[in-house]
């Protein structure tokens, strides 16, 4: 887990110099990312990547987390599960720390979805909300 917060904060790290399209693509691949946990299982990871997540009680966590493996269940048995997920585009809003990243998710049976994952940046690293 400490390997995978690393990682997010290098790619959440942001400097004042930096442009909006770094910073857009910074948050979208920061999106493509925990979505990616999702994808892996990995739900813990995936909802600590949730803006406040580290605040919340535990029972309330874990509800989060066996939300989360309901959705992916679905997914595989609606579409033999997701095969690939791309960032689409992303769009920041720098004067409010905010970003929307539009992901392609890629089903196993064909099937495409784009989904809008809403960011928020705090402490240079982007969350979801």
């Amino acid at each position: 887990m400490r390997k995978i917060l690393v990682f997010i904060f290098a790619l959440t790290f942001v400097a004042c110099a930096e442009s909006l399209e770094d910073i857009e693509k910074r948050a979208g691949q920061t999106a493509v990312e925990y979505y990616k946990l999702l994808q892996q299982e990995r739900y813990a990871e995936f909802v600590g990547g949730m803006y406040g997540a580290d605040s919340i009680p535990q029972d309330y966590r874990q509800q989060m987390e066996d939300n989360a493996a309901m959705f992916l269940s679905e997914q595989k048995k609606s579409h033999k599960g997701i095969s690939d997920i791309t960032l689409s585009r992303c769009k920041a809003d720098t004067a409010h720390h905010t970003a929307e990243a539009f992901l392609t998710i890629q089903y196993a049976d064909s099937v495409e979805e784009v989904v809008c994952v809403p960011l928020v940046m705090h402490n240079n690293t982007w969350y979801m909300k």
